[in-house]
């Protein structure tokens, strides 16, 4: 439901009243308290990393919606990219429209689209197309952004995450990225709930195998945030619905995963609360990310219920039905999290999910790092020294 801060000349002001609040008030308040190192989050941060994270958090605050609606069906032409080739992934054939996204599609009407792709290439690397050559490794990404904002448009700063990976690899020459369908901005009608964005993901990695003719063992499939989400839940498919000519990926990569999203280990002690001070989104109000991202948007018109027990909504959930047994048959898994950020236990909860069910894992846990700092430029050293571990990581696959 809109307010009145969604309606123009209020949205504009208060955007504005905002903007010169944070840079006259409390930059300057922020600065000298944090000149102090015991006054910072964490003592080990710098200054600059103090007030950026501060900073992020202030703009998570914002009582209105600045994100951009998603527009479909629109190309992008190649000459407007610098590092990058456009393409067109069409949706997935009805073979493999089944298992659970087929029963929830039927429940929320979503189906397969085409959708927006994205090459991101090594520097000095020349286009010769598409397909791969023979033993090529490639790596498909997935953007975080809680499945309502974000981009695999080189621009957008999760591009920063493979653009560092082919920066530090030495086998890697070219990544791949799709638009998965996005959630509508708050105050607009729902649209593209569970399984649109998996059903683009599962797309992208078809793309890959069938189109351009990557093997499947040669393929990373990565996520941060909500696209680590997606990486399991692609798995998981492929896995309950086996078919020879679309076997999982040689290794998967998950980074600040998003997994719980009931937040079913809520506590005085669980990184949600313990972490709130430091990371970059700051406590919510209760039930306000489950209501409006997940009960309204991504449930459509499933049970609520659904978001603590279903596999491919909550799979470390505690109340995830079943509860053993979820990770079986799972490739080679790199585990990248934050030691600062509330979602933590949920990478933490995955790493040893994991390994009880024979799943080879690596577990790369800085103590001072926040949410998603994979993608953050200025999170050094801790950004670099990640990427570069994960770079070996695949180097060796």
């Amino acid at each position: 439901m809109k307010g009145i801060l969604d309606y123009q000349p209020f949205k504009g002001m208060y955007i504005a009243y905002f903007v010169l609040s944070l840079l006259s008030v409390k930059l300057p308040y922020w600065t000298i308290k944090y000149s102090i190192r015991s006054q910072r989050p964490r003592r080990a941060w710098t200054l600059k990393r103090a007030l950026i994270v501060r900073t992020i958090r202030e703009l998570f605050s914002m009582k209105v919606d600045v994100g951009r609606e998603q527009k479909a069906g629109r190309g992008v032409d190649d000459s407007t990219l610098t590092d990058a080739k456009f393409v067109w992934v069409e949706g997935i054939p009805d073979e493999l429209f089944c298992g659970e996204i087929r029963r929830a599609a039927e429940i929320t009407g979503t189906r397969p689209a085409r959708i927006p792709g994205y090459w991101l290439l090594k520097k000095g690397y020349t286009w010769t197309g598409p397909k791969a050559k023979p033993g090529e490794k490639t790596l498909l990404h997935f953007h975080g952004g809680a499945f309502y904002i974000g981009s695999a448009h080189p621009s957008d700063v999760t591009a920063n995450f493979t653009r560092g990976l082919l920066r530090y690899s030495k086998s890697l020459e070219r990544t791949f990225a799709v638009d998965y369908r996005l959630l509508a901005p708050r105050g607009r009608p729902p649209a593209n709930p569970f399984p649109a964005a998996l059903l683009d993901a599962i797309a992208a990695y078809r793309y890959l195998v069938h189109d351009a003719g990557f093997e499947p063992q040669n393929v990373v499939l990565a996520g941060d945030s909500a696209g680590g989400n997606l990486v399991i839940a692609v798995v998981r498919h492929l896995l309950e619905n086996p078919d020879p000519s679309l076997p999982p990926p040689g290794r998967i990569l998950s980074a600040s995963a998003w997994l719980d999203m009931y937040m079913s280990r809520r506590g005085p002690r669980s990184s949600v609360v313990l972490n709130a001070p430091t990371d970059i989104f700051d406590e919510p109000p209760p039930g306000e990310i489950f209501t409006w991202h997940v009960a309204v948007s991504l449930l459509g018109g499933m049970d609520v219920e659904e978001a603590k027990t279903n596999r491919y909504f909550s799979p470390v959930s505690l109340h995830v039905v079943p509860s053993d047994g979820l990770f079986k048959g799972f490739p080679e898994t790199y585990v990248a999290a934050g030691g600062a950020e509330r979602l933590l236990d949920d990478s933490k909860a995955l790493v040893e999910k994991m390994r009880a069910d024979g799943v080879e894992v690596v577990a790369d846990i800085p103590p001072d790092a926040v949410h998603d700092f994979v993608v953050f430029t200025w999170h050094e050293p801790e950004h670099t020294e990640s990427l570069r571990r994960i770079s070996k990581w695949i180097d060796d696959m």
